[in-house]
């Protein structure tokens, strides 16, 4: 009997092991649901079957303690169905929640996550979702309206108030745990409704002014002579209008194109035409654009520099001036962000009469700020011949030597690059050379030179006609215009689909901070930026491109610097 009951007693042990190693605690999921309460975020929690504290505690990384304070009814035991706050990491352990929420209130919960984009504002994301943009601001503790590219906001559903309030006192922020009242929330909504609506263009009134029947072009707009730059870039702006209709059938526009060469500037000023624009593209002239930007300032109304890459000065005493070209100092900049302190530099440029040429002057100031050492060698075209030792000098065997030849003389580069390529093929040396922009249009220098030597230099205009996008403007504009365009055509696309989608889809907010609206387009990038308070935007943007020794090139799109 003795030996009977000892076999049933292991044999139970046995089965009650086989339970256990049968049983699985159930798998609880991290909830997708989150709630904002006096500014704090928790999980809104769906207790399942069979899951218990320790369990829920353990997979949202949280103490069981916390959980049981901010869900003070849990302490008579978990019930299967029932709703339970959990903190959000990170969260103030020190908020509690609203007794009025815990015991009868539909806690709010967010519709979506959204992650801000290069071309958004809050008002436009508040647009996008039927909320304001006080409830936005108010859900995700913002200062202001102030949001930035990739930044994660929770958006509440529309219609819905946060269930508490936030009250502002002077410089301090003071939380209330107070509901809205239905009528309250209706008449604030209806209030920010209107206020938004304000921001936005009802429509979007242009001016372009251009000389289209100009018998030539002065250089400090173009090299090149004739009315073909001027008609092409009206022919590039004509598509873009057409492209733009095309994706915003809502969009409403009031564009008038007026010729600058029929009529002078000055009296298209006085004539009033200009009075009722919200944005001025041109004129092409300096002269002429210092007069329109002068009244514009009286009016409060936006100007666009379109072409002429040396008017940002204009930029200094007018806060809604726009320079769309970049200015030389940040062409090199954008080129000699790829050294770093680690990198063997020598910089060469040209020995003048009066002193340091520009371009070198610039390259000098920017190397300096970066706390980049480098070597120099300076010499005058006349002593080409000799000066291979000199240069030979100050190269490293055995490492990268990054030669920045800061010049924009094409003899003078010509003669450089000699000397670099019998430094490299003679010598073994490893040789990067970094230019200016202007060198892609030298027809004396041998441009084996550039490849053999991973030519990079910086373009604020650069086309690379693989893309598709580049291929589908070719096709339009040949099927519309029977032509070829020049890059003045695909400037004048870039800047109106650029400023007038965006001046539709964010309205005055887009005006007002360009700063955030980063973009790349088919010829050319915009990152604008106030240099300082109370000036107005100046193009930073550029494309680095390389030149290998495949004998193909790479550009860096969006090489905002």
């Amino acid at each position: 009997m003795r030996i009977h009951n000892l076999i049933l007693l292991v044999l139970l042990l046995f089965l009650n092991q086989g339970c256990l190693a049968q049983y699985v605690p159930p798998k609880v999921e991290i909830s997708a649901e989150k709630i904002n309460l006096k500014g704090e975020l928790f999980y809104l929690h769906r207790v399942e079957k069979k899951q218990t504290l320790f369990s829920i505690a353990r997979s949202y990384g949280v103490a069981s303690e916390a959980i049981i304070k901010d869900n003070p009814s849990i302490t008579s035991g978990l019930k299967e169905g029932q709703v339970i706050y959990i903190r959000v990491e990170g969260s103030n352990p020190s908020t509690s929640i609203p007794e009025e929420v815990l015991s009868h209130e539909k806690p709010e919960q967010i519709q979506a996550e959204h992650i801000v984009r290069w071309y958004e504002t809050l008002p436009s994301i508040a647009k996008k979702y039927g909320v304001s943009e006080q409830e936005i601001a108010v859900f995700n503790k913002l200062q202001g309206n102030s949001i930035e590219v990739r930044q994660k906001l929770l958006i509440p559903h529309p219609g819905q108030s946060l269930p508490l309030n936030v009250v502002t006192d002077g410089a301090a922020a003071v939380t209330e745990p107070k509901l809205i009242e239905a009528k309250e929330k209706e008449t604030e909504s209806l209030k920010e409704e209107i206020r938004l609506k304000s921001r936005f263009y009802p429509t979007i009134k242009a001016k372009l002014l251009l000389p289209l029947q100009a018998n030539g072009v002065t250089q400090e707009v173009s090299e090149s002579s004739g009315t073909n730059n001027f008609i092409e870039f009206y022919q590039g702006f004509l598509l873009a209008l057409n492209d733009i209709k095309d994706s915003n059938p809502d969009i409403k526009l009031e564009v008038e194109v007026i010729d600058t060469e029929q009529t002078d500037v000055e009296s298209i000023i006085s004539s009033g035409r200009l009075d009722n624009a919200d944005i001025l593209f041109g004129p092409v002239y300096r002269e002429e654009l210092e007069s329109v930007v002068q009244y514009a300032s009286t009016k409060g109304i936006y100007v666009v520099s379109p072409m002429d890459p040396g008017s940002g000065y204009l930029a200094k005493n007018y806060d809604r001036f726009f320079q769309v070209s970049t200015p030389v100092a940040y062409q090199q900049r954008g080129i000699l962000s790829a050294l770093n302190i680690m990198s063997d530099v020598t910089l060469i440029y040209e020995e003048i009469e009066n002193g340091t040429d520009e371009i070198a002057g610039v390259t000098m100031d920017i190397l300096n700020s970066a706390n980049i050492r480098y070597k120099q060698v300076s010499y005058n075209i006349l002593k080409g011949r000799s000066i291979l030792p000199s240069i030979e000098a100050r190269l490293t065997k055995g490492a990268v030597n990054h030669v920045v030849v800061a010049s924009n003389s094409e003899a003078f580069v010509s003669d450089v690059l000699r000397n670099l390529n019998l430094l490299k093929t003679r010598s073994n040396y490893e040789i990067t050379v970094y230019g200016t922009p202007r060198w892609r249009s030298y027809e004396s220098v041998d441009i084996n030179y550039y490849h053999q030597m991973n030519l990079n230099i910086s373009m604020q205009y650069y086309l690379d006609y693989n893309r598709e996008n580049i291929k589908e403007f070719l096709s339009k504009y040949r099927a519309l215009f029977l032509s070829e365009p020049s890059p003045y055509a695909f400037q004048a696309y870039d800047i109106a689909a650029y400023f007038l989608v965006n001046m539709w889809d964010n309205g005055s907010a887009f005006l007002e901070n360009a700063s955030v609206y980063k973009r790349e387009m088919l010829q050319s990038d915009y990152n604008f930026i106030r240099e300082s308070e109370g000036e107005g935007f100046v193009n930073t943007a550029v494309r680095r491109v390389i030149y290998r020794s495949d004998y193909s090139t790479a550009d860096f799109r969006g090489f905002f610097r």
